[in-house]
């Protein structure tokens, strides 16, 4: 009886444990890391924004959620062998929920800066851009970032688009969407937004607007990687996503995805 009791209680034991592989170690007490969690629960949960176009967004006529970002980290998610359940979600909330457990990673053009990197250990890159200044096409008065100072900028809340402008000296007025930063620009709420090139040319020719333009580039090249909480409990996992990157790069499939979103290949330096 005794026997049978015991066996009972281990069964129930390792029953919690795999009911709560999608969460940190410390939490379950399971002795397994992050990337066999994933595994036991045969899912890897992404935070996405879903409104930043190219790289996430939904097809106007389907609804469905699309973009570089989301192609690529469904092709990562392949390669580990487990489905991508992508989970949408503003993009400081995005972030939040990676360091905290919420989700296992983030795909969403985040770019690798040093304040970051305190908190975040990040993939090696799988995308390339520049931080631009966009301001209406009439502004003779904004050329450089510096221009900035005192004025008025429109970015996602703790994207480093908002960073840069408060570093600039401008007040940011935070919106959900590109396409409400644009907006903003058009009506003259706000003086500029610091985006992506490649979102704000692929903006630009999708709405064939000609009442907006590139007013300044920053020389720095944006490293796009995938953020995952700190800590050794994600070495297995960040080095599996590594492999899966390099894999998806010498198949050719990230310029494929590229190609597809941007026209031109933004997977190598």
């Amino acid at each position: 009886m005794r026997k049978k009791i015991v066996t009972m209680m281990m069964t129930a034991a390792l029953t919690v444990a795999v009911a709560g592989c999608g969460s940190k170690g410390a939490a379950t007490g399971s002795s397994d890391d992050h990337l066999a969690r994933i595994k036991a629960a045969g899912k890897i949960t992404i935070a996405t924004e879903g409104v930043w176009a190219p790289f996430t967004y939904h097809d106007e006529s389907t609804d469905e959620l699309i973009g570089f970002d989301v192609e690529v980290a469904a092709a990562i998610a392949e390669k580990l062998g487990v489905e991508a359940d992508f989970q949408e979600v503003a993009f400081d909330g995005g972030l939040t929920g990676v360091s905290t457990g919420t989700f296992d990673m983030m795909a969403n053009g985040v770019d690798v800066t040093e304040e970051r990197g305190k908190t975040y250990d990040f993939t090696d890159p799988y995308a390339y851009d520049h931080a631009v200044v966009v301001t209406l096409a009439s502004n003779n008065n904004i050329t450089s970032f510096a221009d900035l100072n005192g004025l008025t900028t429109a970015n996602s809340a703790g994207s480093t688009y908002e960073a840069m402008g408060i570093e600039y000296g401008a007040t940011v007025k935070n919106v959900d969407t590109l396409g409400e930063t644009m907006t903003l620009v058009q009506n003259g709420t706000v003086d500029a937004t610091i985006n992506a090139n490649t979102s704000a040319q692929d903006y630009f020719n999708t709405t064939g607007t000609t009442d907006l333009k590139v007013a300044a580039v920053d020389k720095e090249v944006t490293k796009y990687a995938i953020p995952l909480s700190k800590g050794e409990d994600n070495d297995t996992l960040r080095a599996a996503i590594n492999d899966a990157i390099k894999e998806l790069r010498e198949e050719g499939k990230l310029t494929e995805i590229s190609n597809k979103y941007f026209g031109a290949d933004i997977t190598a330096e």
